[in-house]
Formats: C-alpha cells, sequence, structure tokens
C-alpha cells in the first residue's frame, strides 16, 4: 500500500491534483449544460462516500452511506446510474437539498475506477441538465472518460485515507499491547509481594 502510494504521488502532485479535480468540476457541468457536478471518494472503512470536491459545496461537506444513496449505488455496484425522477423520489438526495437549499431533479453518476486494481475508488455526479431531454448515454460516455483521465487522483486520496486508516489501526493496537504489557507487569509485581 505504502509503495503504491508514493509511486501515484510521483506521479501527481496533491496540490495540483486537487486543482486539476476542481476544474473538471467547473467544466464538466458547462460541457453537459448541466446546474453541478461533484467528486466523491469511497471510504469503505465506515461505509460511506465523502465529497472531495464540487459546484457550491465544501470537501467532505456531503458524506452519505453506501447503502441509501444514488451515489453509494454506483460505488458499491460499479455501474453507471442516470435517473430522472428525483423531485418523487425518497433518499439521501432530500436531506441534501434541505441542507444545501439547491433542488436535485435528476443525476448522472458514474464510478472511478482504480487503474491497478480495478475497484471503485469514487464516483463523478452531475445534477440537473439545464436543457430538455434530460441525461443520456453520450452524456455517460462522456463522464466515463472524465472519470479515466480522474483515476490516478481519485486513487491516490483513495489510498492515502486506507495509510490513515491503517496507521490509526496499527497505533490502536500498539496502545492496547503496551495497555497489557503494563497490566501484566503488574499482576507479576503484585503476585511477587503477596508470596
Amino acid at each position: 500500500l505504502s509503495s503504491r502510494q508514493q509511486a501515484l504521488f510521483e506521479e501527481f502532485d496533491p496540490k495540483g491534483g486537487s486543482k486539476l479535480l476542481d476544474f473538471y468540476v467547473r467544466i464538466t457541468p458547462r460541457v453537459l449544460n448541466a446546474e453541478r457536478c461533484s467528486i466523491f471518494i469511497h471510504d469503505p472503512e465506515n461505509r460511506k462516500v465523502w465529497l472531495k470536491t464540487g459546484t457550491g459545496v465544501t470537501e467532505r461537506g456531503i458524506e452519505v452511506s453506501l447503502s441509501d444513496s444514488i451515489v453509494g449505488q454506483v460505488i458499491a455496484s460499479g455501474k453507471p446510474v442516470i435517473a430522472s425522477d428525483l423531485q418523487i423520489r425518497n433518499g439521501t438526495h432530500k436531506k441534501i437539498d434541505a441542507e444545501t437549499g439547491f433542488i436535485t431533479r435528476e443525476v448522472i453518476c458514474v464510478p472511478v475506477r482504480s487503474k491497478d486494481r480495478g475497484e471503485t475508488t469514487g464516483a463523478i455526479q452531475v445534477l440537473n441538465k439545464k436543457s430538455g431531454g434530460g441525461f443520456n448515454a453520450e452524456d455517460q460516455a462522456f463522464l466515463e472518460e472524465v472519470g479515466e483521465h480522474l483515476q490516478s487522483i481519485v486513487d491516490s486520496i483513495f489510498l492515502t485515507q486506507e495509510a490513515v486508516g491503517v496507521s490509526k489501526n496499527l497505533v490502536t493496537v500498539a496502545v492496547r499491547a503496551t495497555a497489557v504489557g503494563f497490566i501484566s507487569v503488574g499482576v507479576s509485581i503484585f503476585l511477587c509481594v503477596i508470596l
């Protein structure tokens, strides 16, 4: 994991990667004649998806579970989704609309897969086509191509989050092992004093 993460960091400067993601979030709605675009990162340890960057929202401004959101569904299945009935459909989007003041009418969302592992590490989501007709297969093909261009950056963010999780787990294990060691020494000293 560490060597893969290092290779990705060497390939892409993290600050430059964020700038590139921000660029795609700005340009994609223009190309697709839509209102908003967001890029999400998969967090498998917490079974969530979190926002890296998006139109009108801040990083981690949106976190949703894998089970009850369209972006979660796309990441879990690895398959794109086009939905145009969101004003009448219940789901996480209603809660987020209430929090942000934005109204989601339709969505297109495609997975972003890791270059090496084929694992879905994120997703690109675009909301509300401005012209009539809704999102179509041509829009999906464009977003899938964008996902191919961004896969190394999204993979780097995904792996960094995994590395942080592994580090936290190692610290927790070390603290527990140290505590067990202290308890064992204390019990040994106590037994020696009693006997």
